[in-house]
């Protein structure tokens, strides 16, 4: 926040806090996917897992694209793409150690932080292409990719390999690579087209910043554009399936019940559909990888984010102050992730500890709206301390300062005078 007070800008397109209270949305519904009750257990709500499974992760992942903008601009604007290069690097290594640290310990969820690291890395090509180019590489990437994914792990004979990939993992390192890369849950090869989105995105929103009648119709046009998409996709892979992929796949697998066949059609994947025959390839269940899947995940994150970033600029300035603790939280997400995550393996590690037979249902601490609260609670009290210090979160001041210590050390932007990339953006 400190940036924004810095620029002196009253406009919030310009501070882009939007981007904050977005980027809180996708760490709240990630919670929600980790501590709600699981299918077929009391208290599972169906619609709020259509709304959050595979939409908060990938929201995420775009906002990531536009941070990792943020927070390499300053260097770019003066034409230091080396001390750029390196600084992002620093910060998706830093990602990356955190990442395989924290899925060393029992956790019940699979830690995105590796995947996100390996993505961040992979955007450092990208740092000085045009929107055009890193809307045509997101296309291009989300067309093979899908077609490079299942049939790699059909080859494989593998349906998810790495899951968080913890240290342990890179004892192989072309497993833990293929693992990252394209056979994992969150496969690098789905997640950069998300952050190449959110680059893109980001481009345009400096680009209209100052200017008021421009901003507008770009949240209004993005808002559009995003429902557009999710309707599509959503609409698209079922019509498909109704019309030709159900026949085809109890055709394919005659032994299979129908009504098995049905919900393998909206069961969330593992970072692939659950076969490579076309119809798994049309459809757009979360977590797939699927061109449909990946278009409706980048409609929800475009419409969130043109949401969010108009409550911003036409929220009265009372309730903006009211939600600071939510947009402070939503610009530390490294920090509140980690805390949300020790968390959750805390609760599992009572559970193995305790064991099945100790309790005849699953305990409120470990899956429940009750503590879903907890950790909404948690997450907003580091958001209020945030905010009256006026400070970033811990994690996040560690990364901004490495980064910014690397750019200096690999490309001799000291000396060059290069103006450190001080924002209120993380580029998680």
């Amino acid at each position: 926040m400190r940036a924004a007070r810095a620029a002196g800008s009253a406009d919030p397109i310009a501070r882009l806090v939007g981007i904050d209270f977005a980027r809180f949305l996708a760490i709240l519904g990630m919670m929600c996917a980790h501590l709600l009750p699981r299918p077929g257990m009391p208290g599972h709500e169906v619609w709020l897992d259509g709304l959050v499974d595979g939409n908060a992760s990938t929201l995420f992942a775009v906002i990531g694209g536009i941070s990792v903008v943020l927070a390499t601009r300053r260097y770019l604007e003066v034409g230091a793409y080396a001390a750029a290069a390196w600084a992002l690097a620093a910060r998706g290594v830093l990602v990356i150690l955190l990442g395989a640290t924290l899925a060393m310990a029992p956790i019940s969820v699979v830690i995105v932080l590796v995947y996100f690291g390996v993505a961040m890395l992979g955007t450092i090509p990208f740092l000085r292409m045009p929107v055009r180019w890193l809307l045509g590489s997101a296309a291009l990437l989300a067309v093979l990719g899908q077609l490079v994914n299942a049939p790699l792990r059909a080859a494989l004979d593998v349906g998810d390999e790495g899951g968080g990939l913890a240290w342990t993992e890179f004892a192989d390192p072309l497993r833990a690579l293929r693992g990252a890369l394209v056979t994992g849950t969150y496969p690098v090869i789905t997640w950069l087209v998300y952050l190449l989105v959110g680059m893109a995105v980001a481009r345009l929103l400096l680009a209209v910043r100052h200017d008021d009648r421009a901003a507008r119709r770009f949240l209004l046009g993005a808002g559009l554009l995003g429902l557009g998409l999710a309707v599509l996709s959503i609409v698209s892979s079922r019509l498909i399936f109704e019309l030709w992929g159900r026949a085809a796949a109890v055709q394919a697998a005659p032994g299979l019940d129908a009504a098995l066949i049905d919900e393998l059609a909206r069961l969330q994947g593992q970072g692939a559909p659950a076969a490579a025959d076309w119809w798994w390839l049309l459809g757009a269940a979360p977590h797939t990888g699927t061109l449909l899947d990946i278009l409706r995940g980048v409609g929800v994150a475009l419409f969130v984010i043109a949401l969010m970033l108009g409550f911003a600029r036409w929220a009265p300035r009372w309730l903006l102050v009211a939600l600071r603790p939510v947009s402070a939280a939503g610009a530390a997400p490294l920090t509140v992730y980690t805390v949300h995550v020790l968390g959750v393996i805390l609760a599992t590690s009572l559970v193995l500890l305790l064991g099945p037979p100790a309790f005849s249902s699953v305990p409120w601490w470990y899956l429940s709206a009750q503590i879903l609260g907890v950790h909404l609670a948690v997450a907003l009290v580091i958001g209020a301390v945030l905010a009256v210090l006026g400070r970033r979160g811990p994690l996040e001041a560690l990364v901004s300062a490495v980064s910014t210590a690397a750019a200096r050390l690999g490309s001799g932007s000291a000396r060059r005078g290069t103006p450190p990339a001080r924002n209120a953006q993380s580029a998680l």
